[in-house]
This record gives structure tokens, sequence and C-alpha cells, in this order.
């Protein structure tokens, strides 16, 4: 049966493409009013290449403000929905306190946009990112916002987000829908944000993948349709971008590639977008392995020479493909989640030495090929999920003195 159904896609593929090659330069479509903007003033911009401002401002490290603007339910994105406290100015103070120079703020939209053609974001939601965003600012921190669980899958049986690269390569009419709704956003979201600075920086979307995570059966069997609308989906977000007024002409923008994979961002099917404003882009992909410690916390065990080659490998090759040409590279999300062992206190204590041996490895070698490392904390570091958590979300401290340990040691690996 999957066979069939990829043998089924492949032959729509002609028509897909013919549609996402010129979608881009298609004719804008006109909102029945016009898109909002802020109002602030005109911010001050540096000119500088990406690569020359991240030298310049010694942009060397980053944290992910997980689990709170991107949480959701049912279909409706909501700040507090997955356990965190609203975000305050002392997270902020605190972040940049501890060292970091650079927090990326992922935004799930949905249950926040109104219904086609115009597809409204509501005032509300576009404030309160504003006011976020501010906050990062005022403590000193360069910022990103993207649009993140909107494109949420799972696995090849679940969809939760709009943003489906599998509704998209498998029906073309799908595929116009989903990519006038990605416009859509894109153009309010640089509209709205068009007169802050250049310390403000647009990712077009997170971890876009067919469900399979980069290795299901219809990637593997015919992965060029879907690679093709991630390039195209990254050229419209590029080109809506800077036709959108303000400072978004000459602003950095994160190109991420297939599912945010190490091997696709290296290779040669993944392409950046043309872009009329030259050196402004910055890479992204994301770093958790291996799976089995770094997310699900199966194995206790890291740091065999083995283990440590295998990053330097991973990480090796984008030196010379993207920072020795002077493209910066982020690794948008990294770490290692917390494993906790009640029963079985020898087991706990080399889970806890593993981590520090995985964090300290993986942003020395960041450091060692030019990568700026930004860790994913989702405030969480109780219970059965994901525990990256390292600070208190109310007071912006530390939320223990391992995590405390783990912050020092992240910032003095990359100074």
């Amino acid at each position: 049966m999957a066979v069939k159904r990829v043998l089924f896609a492949s032959f729509a593929i002609v028509s897909l493409l013919l549609t996402a090659c010129g979608s881009s330069s298609a004719k804008p479509f006109v909102p029945s009013v016009p898109d909002a903007v802020r109002d602030n003033p005109l911010e001050s911009v540096s000119g500088k290449t990406a690569f020359d401002y991240f030298k310049d401002e010694n942009i060397l490290s980053g944290w992910n403000l997980g689990n709170t603007l991107d949480s959701y339910n049912d279909g409706f994105a909501g700040e507090t929905l997955w356990g965190n406290p609203s975000i305050n100015q002392e997270l902020m103070n605190g972040i940049k306190a501890a060292g970091y120079d650079l927090i990326r703020i992922p935004i799930t939209w949905m249950g926040h946009i109104g219904s086609a053609p115009d597809h409204r974001i509501s005032t509300r939601r576009l404030e309160r990112v504003a006011d976020v965003a501010e906050m990062a600012n005022k403590a000193g921190l360069k910022v990103i916002i993207n649009i993140h669980h909107d494109g949420s899958t799972p696995n090849e049986g679940i969809e939760h987000g709009w943003l489906s690269i599998r509704k998209s390569y498998r029906n073309d009419d799908e595929y116009k829908k989903i990519t006038h709704k990605f416009t859509r956003m894109w153009d309010q979201i640089a509209a709205y944000f068009q007169n802050y600075g250049d310390w403000l920086i647009f990712e077009s979307f997170n971890e876009l993948h067919d469900g399979g995570w980069g290795w299901g059966l219809d990637f593997r069997m015919f992965p060029q349709q879907q690679l093709d609308i991630i390039n195209n989906w990254n050229q419209i977000f590029t080109d809506r971008v800077r036709a959108s007024g303000g400072n978004n002409d000459v602003r950095y923008l994160v190109i991420p590639a297939y599912c945010t994979i190490a091997q696709q961002t290296l290779s040669d099917a993944f392409i950046l977008p043309a872009d009329i404003t030259p050196s402004k882009q910055i890479v992204s992909f994301h770093y958790y392995d291996p799976y089995e410690f770094g997310i699900e916390g199966k194995t206790s065990l890291w740091g065999s020479e083995e283990d440590r080659k295998k990053t330097d490998d991973d990480f090796a090759p984008f030196k010379p493909h993207f920072v020795d040409r002077n493209i910066p590279v982020i690794i948008g999300e990294c770490g290692a989640v917390l494993q906790l062992y009640p029963n079985d206190s020898a087991r706990e204590a080399q889970a806890r030495q593993s981590r520090y041996n995985y964090i300290l490895h993986v942003f020395t070698t960041a450091k060692k090929y030019g990568l700026v490392p930004v860790y994913w904390d989702n405030g969480l570091t109780r219970g059965n999920g994901e525990k990256f958590g390292l600070f208190d979300r109310r007071t912006g401290l530390p939320n223990s003195p391992d995590s405390e340990a783990l912050i020092r040691m992240m910032i003095n690996a990359v100074r």
C-alpha cells in the first residue's frame, strides 16, 4: 500500500514542480485591508553582512525559549499550555546574564489565523510576539522568530499543523492552498516587524518533513519533490520578506533544510534562495545525535572516542561548505535530555556525567568549526517528557546547581 501511494505521488511531480517553480514570482495577493505594522520608529541597521554581524557582535552561543509561544493544544497556540509560565523580563535578563548572545523564540501561530484568502493573524498574537521580542532586545539579546509547530508532524500517521509538506507533495490543490497561507503568514509577520533593527532575525520554518523525520519510505523512494517544496518555500519566504518594506530589505534570514538534518543541509539538493540583498543569509541545522541519548534518553552512556568522532565528523563539513564562504551557521537546536533513575543511583550518575560530556563536546566542537550552538530549553525538569530545562522561567536563574554548571560549561566552551 505504501509503495503504491508513493508511486502515485511521483506521477504528480511534474504538475507540482511547475506550480512550485512559478509560485514565488506570481503576482502577489492583495489583502482586503493592508497588513498591520507595529507602531514604532524605524530603527537603525548596521548594513553589515550576516557573517560580519555575527563576528562583530560576538554572537557565539544561543538559547531557545521552547515550549512557550510554540506550545499548542487541539490546533490552538497558547503561551502557558505546556506548563511554562508567561514570559517576563527577568527571564530575558537571566539568559543574557548567563552569557548567551542570541535567543531563538519559537512561535506557533495556528488558532490565531483567520480564514482564506486573507488568513489574517490576530492583532493580539502579533502584539504578544512583539512584546516578547522587545523584552529580549532590552536585555541585550539578538532575537530569532519563526513559524514553528504550524508544521508539526510527529509521525507518518499524525499531523497537528497546517504547514504540511506531506499533503503538499501528494496533492497539487493542497500545495497551492498551503503555499498561499504560508505566503500570507510571512507577508504579515514581515510587515508587522518591518521597523525593527537587525537585532531581529526571521527564520522561515522549523523541522518540516513528511512524518518520517527524513527517513520515511516516501522520502527515501522519492525525495526530490519534497526537497523542491522546501527550497521553494524558502524562496517565497525570502521574496515576501524583501518586498515588505521598512528594514526588511536588509534583514538577516535563517534558512533551514529538510527536517533541519545536518546531512540534508550539506546536500546539493538544499539550495539557498536567490536574494536581492546579498550576504544576509544564515544556515541552520538541529543536532541531538545520537537520538537514543540526546532525545529519547534510552542510553545513559556517551563519551567514547567513537562518539566524539561522530560529532566532529558531522560538524566539520559545515566549515568549507558554508563558514569559509562567509555564511554563518547556527545549530538552531541542540542539547541532551536530563535522565533520572530514582532506583538506580549508579546509572543516574553515569547519565549525569555523560550529559556533561556531551554538551561540552557539542559546544566545543561547534566553536572549532565556527558554528553557533543554540541550546534547546523547553523548561521541563520532571515528568515523562523530554527534560531540557535549565532555567527557572520566573526568575531567570538556573533551576539547579547541575544546570548552573552546564550553563557555565556551554558559555566557557565557546569563549
